[in-house]
């Protein structure tokens, strides 16, 4: 058992415990654990992180060993299939952040206005072929 003043940051446990522990029967709760290898680190959709040890280029700044987007990222983010982002900060390059949330924005109202989202920017099929959405409760 994982002593309380270990978990540094423990909502990072919670919906992962959630999501991968069949036995508590929740609605969702993958079937298979631990995730495929292929679904892992930029393949996982949850959350769009640049780790320092990924080879890949940072062309803002690594904090802790993670990228810190910036202006150079807007694009690249507007266009990967992840939910969300790892880690924005206020006091660093804040257009960035704020280019993200009028992108958002501009996206929800055109989807409330058509009813439908972008198909031509948006494959819900990405989401569908993981493990999870396969072999699930």
């Amino acid at each position: 058992m994982l002593k309380p003043n270990y978990i540094r940051h423990p909502d990072e446990f919670l919906f992962p415990t959630l999501a991968y522990n069949s036995q508590l029967r929740l609605p969702g709760s993958c079937l298979h654990s631990p995730a495929l290898r292929s679904e892992v680190n930029l393949n996982y959709l949850a959350k769009f992180v640049i780790w320092k040890d990924y080879g890949m280029t940072c062309a803002t700044k690594y904090v802790r060993s993670v990228c810190i987007p910036g202006m150079d990222h807007v694009a690249l983010l507007q266009n990967v299939p992840h939910i969300s982002a790892n880690k924005f900060h206020a006091d660093y390059q804040p257009e960035a952040y704020d280019a993200m949330e009028q992108w958002y924005f501009r996206r929800v109202t055109a989807e409330i206005k058509s009813g439908s989202y972008n198909r031509s920017s948006f494959d819900p099929n990405i989401y569908a072929e993981r493990l999870c959405s396969r072999y699930h409760i």
